[in-house]
């Protein structure tokens, strides 16, 4: 596949390969729940019963919300009735006997009154019986700290899956037929050897009429090849069973098959939209979702502000800065998860400059090829070979394809495929089956128009603590292009995992690679945790090379770590200085390069720029050189960083300088927030919007006002009192302030909103509030004493009371939700007398401190 690298990704690879550091903001912690224990903590040996909070894990997908988990003494598992439910779209119906019924797609479950536990009002629900009663897998992970839910529906569709009819009640704000949402760019400048080179990309995402569109594009901003590469611009919308998409952008069908740029129609129609559709579109330009084809986009998780390195095939093929919220994203990637060629995604922590934290391998899963039984697939499309819009990707001649799946029964789904690029005809034929006992397994055959032929088998499985996983590709000369040779590769990995704390493996690869040798070895790899401080790993890569990592943490804050990954090999030491230092001490060794000695001091300072640095010095082959590099966050949304570095190892590029500004932005009609641009394709919607006049109204700051989605809190506001949810699925969704975050000053002005999302657009909801004011104070008498039980007035200038409380029985008295102006605060005798009388004016804010001293000669008229 071709595959366009960032133009400035070459000159920067000097400072990509040394540096690991990013803008990092530490982000704002959630509310802690009473009695819970912290969130990631080690889960301690206990005789008494536990409460904690963790993540749900749904049908293999992490959800942004949090159980409530009763752990007993006995090791059994509750979790809260309520949060599971609604974390399953399911119903539930308390009945007389006290057992719960629990209405889902597939019919009513029951839980008896054993298997339900009621604590401090909480009703939690046995996570085994939960697992029997709904025929699911329903287990809590403490590694993860997650509860971990496989169900066997998808959560907000019927047994047909069908998704539901939306409600039909009033809506309060409807959504932008036409706008700007979200916005990305980055723009990198680097000089080397002095040669300065600049580009940027680009990514621009709204809504327009019923549907959505985007814009992906990148250029230069220095030397002659300053013109713009349109990488997609298209228009897409969702309407029941139908997916419609207009437009260019490129399409990847299966590894059998050729990818190629089409600027014209796509078209997906599906009897269960709710299964096949999911609710996560194709990569790229796909509007159904395809396990098996090259895949684009690969995600995962890692340590906010590391470095996530994307290899295939043993070589580097990017880098990035891994966001704040933990996530890495590569799109473009040049091979599938289901070829024999692995790819894999090396995870350095923040700082780090050459030992991974982890390496992620990506395969495809055989069993994620499957649809429903009945459930069937279209999709199609047609236009021309090529980027109209873009002289840098014009085809020639025009492209089509369509492709039917069906799910033939519940074990065999069955694919068909037929695509048609400049003349040149190809095709795909195979099957995807779950086989019980030996896992799932799929094999696919293509053919085109001159014979040519092409075989895949995808397999995995798992039974107790023996895994295996298999890939097999192999293409006939010609099949590719007119003038590739005949290749194959082959990867089968079979082991068992002992324990938690032992996971070994057998690798057999054979695989002939062009203008390389040939590949063949089978090798063992293992995983082993001996200790609870120790990691050691060993794995042959693609070539047959192998990578091993060790890791031991001799203290806390003190980590010794020996690795060799790729062409280089790397001891060292990493020694935390206080909470937000470090000091980073390797020997490298490269194969290709030669040998390097050096020194990090990393600090990350947390605030509202969340400014990062590091220094160190470098040494190697008999010559000295530096490192240095500083981000922070500008404005929320808005980052830069600062790079430089003297490698002894690369004399000849000099000190090279390299300046990169991030923009992710939300546009939202209260004005540009924090983040937005996904990197794939838009499937969903959000809303934004101010609160009140934000910190300039009345003076007081309105920042971390939770903003409540369909009941759980979403948002924060800002510093200004904006606010940005993002993610949010198309439909009608209840949208309110938690008036309990707001100032004691503020108290809610609108209901709950019943606001719609559509995709690819931000709905504006804006909240105003009344500026409700109060005050407190204590009432004494001439000598001191507190004077208890004592009626306090607060009368306006027309003498008409707008605020009443009693002294207790030290004296302390507080009047709330007085609006602004200026009263006369008074204390009464039962008799009616004032005993004390004060003038207060009530302003921007809350009066504490407002002390009533009766009079010496007793009380006034």
């Amino acid at each position: 596949m071709a595959t366009r690298f960032h133009p400035a990704l070459a000159l920067s690879g000097a400072i990509a390969s040394l540096l690991a550091t990013g803008a990092v903001e530490a982000a704002p912690a959630p509310a802690p729940r009473p009695e819970f224990s912290s969130f990631g903590a080690a889960i301690p040996s206990s005789t008494q019963k536990q409460v904690l909070l963790v993540v749900p894990i749904l049908n293999k997908k992490e959800v942004d919300a949090s159980l409530a988990l009763l752990r007993q003494p006995d090791g059994r598992d509750f979790v809260s009735l309520d949060d599971f439910t609604q974390l399953c779209a399911i119903r539930s119906l308390r009945e007389a006997d006290g057992s719960v019924r629990l209405s889902t797609p597939l019919g009513d479950a029951l839980l008896t009154g054993e298997a339900l536990l009621d604590d401090k009002g909480v009703t939690y629900a046995d996570v085994a019986a939960l697992s029997t009663a709904l025929a699911a897998q329903v287990a809590f992970d403490p590694g993860e700290y997650a509860l971990r839910v496989v169900l066997p529906w998808t959560p907000g569709v019927d047994a047909d899956g069908r998704l539901p009819t939306r409600d039909d009640g009033p809506v309060d704000i409807r959504a932008p037929r036409a706008s700007l949402s979200r916005w990305r760019s980055e723009v990198m400048t680097v000089q080397s050897n002095g040669e300065l080179s600049s580009a940027a990309n680009h990514r621009l995402v709204g809504a327009l009429g019923p549907g959505n569109w985007r814009a992906d594009f990148s250029h230069y901003l220095t030397g002659d090849d300053r013109g713009i590469d349109v990488g997609a611009l298209s228009w897409r919308l969702d309407r029941g069973n139908s997916r419609f998409l207009v437009g260019q952008e490129r399409v990847f069908l299966h590894p059998l098959l050729q990818s190629f740029d089409l600027t014209g129609a796509q078209y997906a129609w599906t009897n269960r939209p709710g299964q096949v559709f999911d609710s996560s579109l194709g990569d790229a330009g796909q509007l159904l979702a395809y396990q098996a084809r090259p895949t684009s986009t690969i995600r995962g998780n890692g340590p906010p502000g590391g470095t996530a390195e994307l290899r295939y095939a043993g070589s580097v093929f990017a880098r990035q800065t891994i966001r704040l919220d933990g996530r890495y994203e590569f799109t473009d990637v040049p091979a599938a998860p289901g070829d024999a060629i692995p790819v894999e995604v090396a995870v350095y922590e923040f700082g780090d400059n050459g030992t991974p934290l982890r390496v992620d391998q990506t395969y495809s899963q055989a069993s994620n090829l499957q649809l429903p039984a009945g459930a069937q697939a279209h999709y199609l499309g047609a236009g021309s070979n090529g980027f109209l819009l873009d002289d840098k990707r014009i085809g020639s001649g025009s492209a089509g394809f369509y492709q039917f799946r069906r799910g033939l029964s519940e074990r065999f789904t069955g694919d068909l495929i037929i695509q048609s690029v400049d003349g040149r005809t190809q095709s795909v034929i195979g099957t995807a089956a779950n086989l019980g006992r030996v896992g799932s397994w799929a094999g696919y055959v293509g053919r085109d128009d001159n014979g040519s032929e092409a075989r895949q088998v995808l397999g995995d499985g798992q039974r107790g603590p023996w895994f295996w996983r298999a890939n097999w590709l192999e293409y006939s000369a010609g099949y590719q292009t007119d003038k590739t040779v005949a290749s194959h590769n082959l990867r089968v990995e079979a082991g068992r995992t002992v324990g938690t704390d032992l996971r070994v493996s057998l690798i057999h690869a054979n695989a002939s690679v062009t203008d390389a040798e040939d590949i063949e070895y089978t090798l063992p790899a293992v995983s082993w945790r001996p200790l609870r401080n120790l990691q050691l790993s060993a794995r042959p890569e693609y070539d047959g090379r192998y990578s091993y990592d060790a890791q031991w943490g001799v203290r806390r804050g003190t980590r010794l770590s020996a690795t060799r990954y790729g062409n280089l090999s790397q001891i060292g030491v990493d020694q935390a200085l206080g909470q937000n230092s470090r000091l980073a001490v390797m020997a490298q060794r490269d194969s290709d390069r030669g040998n390097r000695l050096s020194a990090m001091f990393q600090r990350y300072q947390p605030g509202v720029s969340g400014l990062a640095w590091s220094a160190g010095l470098l040494h190697g082959e008999g010559r000295s050189g530096f490192i240095a590099d500083a981000s922070m966050e500008l404005r929320p949304g808005l980052s830069a960083r600062l790079q430089a570095v003297r490698d002894p190892l690369a004399p000849a590029n000099g000190t090279v300088v390299g300046l990169s500004v991030i923009a992710d932005f939300a546009v939202t009609g209260a004005g540009l927030a924090r983040g937005g641009a996904n990197l794939g394709q838009v499937r969903d919607g959000g809303v934004s919007g101010v609160i009140g006049q934000g910190r300039r109204a009345g003076g007081i700051d309105l920042s971390d006002v939770p903003v409540l989605v369909d009941g759980h809190v979403r948002a924060r506001s800002d510093a200004d009192g904006r606010f940005h949810v993002p993610n949010l699925a198309p439909g009608v969704h209840r949208v309110e302030l938690d008036s309990e975050g707001l100032p004691i000053e503020f108290s809610v002005h609108e209901a709950p909103r019943r606001v719609e999302v559509r995709a690819g657009s931000l709905t504006r909801v804006d909240f105003t509030l009344d500026l409700r004011l109060g005050l407190a104070g204590q009432l004494r008498a001439p000598d001191g004493k507190a004077l208890g039980e004592v009626d306090i007035h607060l009368v306006d200038p027309e003498q008409s009371i707008q605020g009443r409380a009693r002294s207790n029985a030290y004296g302390y008295y507080r009047i709330d939700g007085i609006a602004p102006g200026r009263y006369e605060l008074r204390a009464m005798a039962a008799d009616g007398r004032v005993l004390a009388r004060k003038d207060v004016l009530l302003d921007d804010r809350f009066l504490f401190g407002q002390e009533l001293t009766t009079a010496a000669q007793g009380p006034s008229p």
